[in-house]
């Protein structure tokens, strides 16, 4: 009887039976707190998380699990902001208590991944100490990925920017020093979050980082630059500022990236003081958002700014210098043989759609093309003026599909019907019209009107 029921129990157990590797690996999606808890499941369980090749102490998901719900009520207003105390909250000292003891407890295997989360704990500097051992302890480890979700000033070691096992790191406000040596020779994905990267500290990242090949950028505060990389594939900047406002027209910012296949940026045209140069001849896929600024500073097309694109096959224009940079740059325009995807946003197609026109009819294989048309507060002079525009027709042969967004209460849009059916005049496309009642709004009525010319 006694061996039948364990033999029940043990078939109901199949997860211990499990090699570590497997159970490391479902223990991989735990936070450290939460793996540190299953030492009580059974003996098989009981050292397990000591040998866990994957670490993430997170003060956020710690706070939320210790403190009972009626404590979170209590410290909701107190706790949120650690600048507002005249002493660190206790939660801060049960995070550190719980952090050190498990690394002390933790057996000497490699790291596969340390992710820290600290949040305001970091503001405080009697924990700088803490918040450094720890580091120390996850390089010592061989760590293939790093992710660190709190602001990094004083706390970081030297020893992080010469990991030879990183693979893959995520930094929060990344303090790029100007005497800092780099040597990252395994690192392959790197994502910066508000950090200021000062001038020089992007040519040092490349060279000490040979095999890199994602390079992510968000919210980060740039002087001028010169990327060379052999290795890179997938660059992205996302609401990053650019300060060449001060450059002279002699200086250069080059990106010379030949195998890089997928390019995301933010481009202030007033701020293209010196020359932009693109040299990325394997580009399939770009996203560039050109913007303006409030200084009276104008775009000379020196750039050329096209030039750099005319490879890719799947294109993304936005922003509201598109119009300055498709005016300055279209009597050099190159042809654009390889795009079979065009979406345009930001661009008034009342005034502009013979700037449209001209740009597609250096796109002769084109297959689709979106477009966004924005109208509303456009003061060009052909809006709301019934003259008719002389738009050239689009020669391509293959453009199949015509999807285009507008604010529904933009009287225009007939008037830009008529120039997109100019356009398309020659070709078998078929217009497709979506519209909307909030012209802020992201949500869409669909096929509001179709036409196929």
């Amino acid at each position: 009887m006694e061996q039948a029921v364990k033999s029940r129990r043990d078939k109901g157990d199949r997860i211990s039976s499990l090699p570590d590797c497997l159970i490391h690996l479902i223990m991989s999606f735990l936070t450290a707190q939460e793996a540190v808890r299953t030492c009580v499941l059974s003996k098989r369980w009981k050292d397990l998380w000591s040998t866990l090749p994957f670490l993430d102490f997170n003060l956020g998901e710690f706070r939320y699990r210790e403190l009972s719900y009626y404590s979170r009520l209590d410290d909701s207003e107190s706790d949120d902001s650690g600048s507002q105390h005249s002493r660190p909250p206790d939660i801060f000292d049960k995070f550190r208590d719980f952090v050190g003891m498990a690394l002390l407890l933790r057996k000497p295997f490699d790291l596969h991944t340390f992710h820290l989360s600290c949040g305001e704990m970091c503001e405080w500097p009697e924990y700088n100490m803490f918040i450094r051992s720890w580091f120390l302890h996850a390089l010592n480890h061989n760590p293939q990925v790093l992710k660190i979700d709190f602001t990094l000033e004083g706390s970081v070691p030297l020893a992080l920017f010469t990991c030879a096992s990183l693979v893959d790191a995520s930094f929060f406000h990344f303090p790029s020093k100007h005497n800092m040596v780099i040597n990252l020779p395994c690192l392959r994905r790197l994502h910066l979050n508000q950090g200021n990267l000062h001038h020089g500290f992007v040519e040092k990242l490349f060279s000490g980082c040979p095999m890199l090949e994602f390079f992510h950028l968000e919210h980060c505060h740039r002087e001028l630059y010169t990327i060379n990389s052999q290795s890179l594939k997938y660059l992205k900047a996302e609401c990053c500022h650019s300060n060449f406002w001060q450059a002279t027209e002699k200086e250069i910012v080059l990106i010379n990236t030949p195998n890089l296949l997928s390019f995301c940026d933010n481009i202030c045209l007033d701020f293209v003081g010196p020359k932009l140069l693109l040299k990325m001849p394997s580009l399939t896929s770009a996203n560039i958002r050109f913007e303006r600024s409030r200084y009276e500073r104008s775009y000379d097309g020196k750039s050329n700014i096209l030039m750099g694109l005319s490879n890719v096959q799947n294109l993304k224009l936005s922003g509201h210098g598109i119009k300055v940079l498709l005016e300055t740059e279209m009597p050099n325009c190159p042809e654009f043989s390889n795009l079979k995807e065009l979406s345009v946003d930001n661009l008034c197609l009342t005034c502009h759609c013979n700037l449209l026109a001209s740009f597609l009819n250096h796109c002769p294989n084109l297959e689709k093309l979106s477009l966004y048309h924005f109208g509303l507060y456009c003061e060009g002079e052909m809006h709301g003026n019934q003259e008719v525009m002389k738009i050239a027709p689009f020669k391509g042969k293959r453009l199949e599909t015509v999807e285009v967004k507008f604010p529904r209460c933009d009287e225009s849009f007939p008037q830009v019907m008529k120039h997109l059916q100019d356009i398309t005049k020659k070709s078998s496309a078929q217009i497709n019209t979506t519209s909307q009642y909030n012209w802020l709004s992201q949500d869409w009525d669909v096929d509001t009107e179709q036409d196929s010319p």
